[in-house]
C-alpha cells in the first residue's frame, strides 16, 4: 500500500514558521541562561525533527503506513503522546535529583551555621587578652 500524502504549502510554511519562532525561543532561553544547555537538546531535537516532517510530509505519511497506522494523524499523535512521556519522566528525574541536592545542601547549610554559632559562643566566652 502506497500513501502519498499532500498537506497545502500555507499550511507548511505555518509550520515551519511557528517552529523556527520556537527554536530561536529556546536559543534565546539558553543564552539567558533560564534553560540549561543539556535542557534544550531534548527540544532542539524535537523541534527539527518536527520541521524535517513540516516540510517533508511524506515521511510521516511513509512512517505511519510502515507501523501500520490507518492514518499519519493517528501516529503523530501516538508519537507526541510518547514525547510527552519521556519528557515528563525527564523532568521527574531531573526533579528528584535537584530534591536531593537541595536535601543535602540544606543539612551542609544546617551543619556549618551551627559550627558558626559554636566558633562565636566559644570567641565570646574566652575573649583574647
Amino acid at each position: 500500500m502506497r500513501v502519498t500524502g499532500f498537506i497545502p504549502a500555507e499550511l507548511q510554511v505555518l509550520a515551519v514558521a511557528v517552529l523556527a519562532s520556537f527554536l530561536l525561543w529556546v536559543f534565546r532561553l539558553v543564552r539567558t541562561q533560564r534553560l540549561s544547555l543539556g535542557d534544550s537538546l531534548l527540544w532542539v531535537v524535537s523541534t527539527l525533527v518536527a520541521v524535517v516532517l513540516a516540510v517533508f510530509p511524506g515521511t510521516l505519511f511513509w512512517v505511519s503506513s510502515f507501523l501500520g497506522f490507518k492514518t499519519p494523524s493517528n501516529a503523530l499523535l501516538a508519537a507526541a503522546v510518547l514525547y510527552l512521556a519521556v519528557n515528563v519522566l525527564f523532568n521527574t528525574v531531573a526533579s528528584s535529583v535537584n530534591a536531593a541536592r537541595l536535601r543535602r545542601l540544606t543539612q551542609e547549610c544546617a551543619l556549618l551555621r551551627a559550627e558558626v554559632e559554636a566558633l562565636r559562643a566559644r570567641d565570646r566566652a574566652d575573649p583574647p587578652p
